[in-house]
């Protein structure tokens, strides 16, 4: 953590503002911007044996050197009460953006597995809740607000917008390893409506593809946009996970979780446990393989979630070591999802699929 010098009343002592995931912004007119805070349930955090408050979110101006404080920190988005978003109350992980006269705050709700946003006409105040932007497991989008039926594993998530010529872009995480600090980045294309607000993204496998996949070739598991067990999904984020995550499957990779030389796959996919992948543009697909390993059984394929028809059905042999199994597949053209449930008695490893 830096520290800032401060201006005559000084900041960082007893009372303060908690100064958590700190955002920046550089006006126009040249002025500095700090934005930062945390939301938690208690009164105040202790650091360093400081007690310092933890409102909700704050903006302070900062001098040229971006070290010196210039105003005293002001609370735009408290937690609770006058001026905060029901049900999607700031929780951390400040990004600030601006595009053209609008300011467009970006933060993690307190839901933690969403990012939303706020727009203003100006830096310091006066910000109107826009929308969530994108949560990891797909709550809020189409009324969805059970975390049980999300689509994805869920947990907390940081990120902000990229206006990239006419396309906007949203970058998040999500976790891998059944853990909450095993972080791995994503990005969507949004869609921004005639009155400058933002539509949800849909998590989706496609990233900066500029569309869907091609309906033909090899991909990896660790694409799948979406990931669940029979007993829906779990947040990675609470106490006895590896109890909790025994019977769900997951992200990780041989070794030690590392930014290089990954060999990520989907392990423990129990009975009905489906991997989600969206979207291919489907031409002509008469077959699909599947690169595996562990106990034997079947793996269906289908173009819708609940499974309503089943495009082709692989029969599995037990092995400890990964082999592919190939299979006829039944589906019309189109730009469509593909689904990937493990039916079976035992567990395997999902590595990677083709299509041909």
């Amino acid at each position: 953590m830096c520290t800032i010098r401060t201006a005559p009343s000084g900041a960082g002592g007893r009372g303060d503002h908690f100064p958590f995931d700190p955002g920046v912004l550089v006006d126009d007119d040249g002025s500095v911007w700090l934005y930062s805070g945390l939301y938690l349930t208690t009164s105040a955090i202790l650091t360093g044996g400081v007690n310092l408050k933890n409102e909700g979110g704050t903006v302070m101006e900062l001098e040229q050197d971006m070290l010196t404080i210039k105003t005293e920190p002001k609370l735009l988005f408290p937690k609770e009460g006058p001026g905060s978003y029901p049900n999607h109350e700031f929780f951390e992980a400040s990004s600030i953006r601006k595009d053209g006269d609008t300011y467009i705050f970006v933060y993690s709700s307190r839901h933690n597995h969403e990012l939303c946003y706020a727009t203003s006409d100006r830096p310091d105040g006066g910000f109107v809740y826009g929308g969530t932007l994108v949560s990891i497991g797909d709550l809020f989008l189409d009324g969805n607000e059970d975390e049980k039926k999300g689509t994805n594993y869920l947990g907390n998530t940081h990120g902000g917008l990229l206006h990239l010529g006419e396309d906007w872009y949203i970058f998040y995480h999500r976790q891998t390893n059944r853990h909450s600090y095993s972080r791995q980045a994503c990005v969507e294309k949004l869609v921004r409506n005639p009155d400058g607000s933002f539509r949800q993204a849909e998590v989706t496998s496609c990233g900066l593809n500029g569309g869907p996949l091609r309906g033909t070739g090899r991909y990896e598991a660790r694409i799948a946009c979406n990931l669940w067990s029979r007993d829906g999904v779990e947040r990675v984020d609470v106490s006895g996970l590896r109890r909790r995550m025994k019977g769900h499957p997951y992200f990780t990779q041989t070794g030690g979780d590392r930014e290089g030389d990954g060999d990520q796959y989907i392990a423990n996919m129990q009975a009905d446990a489906v991997a989600g992948f969206k979207y291919f543009d489907l031409r002509h697909v008469t077959g699909v393989a599947v690169r595996v390993k562990g106990d034997g059984g079947t793996m269906q394929v289908s173009d819708t979630p609940t499974f309503r028809t089943v495009a082709a059905s692989i029969p599995l042999k037990p092995t400890q070591d990964y082999a592919e199994y190939h299979g006829r597949m039944n589906i019309e053209d189109g730009v469509k999802p593909l689904y990937f449930r493990y039916r079976g008695a035992g567990a395997i490893d999902f590595a990677a699929f083709e299509l041909t």
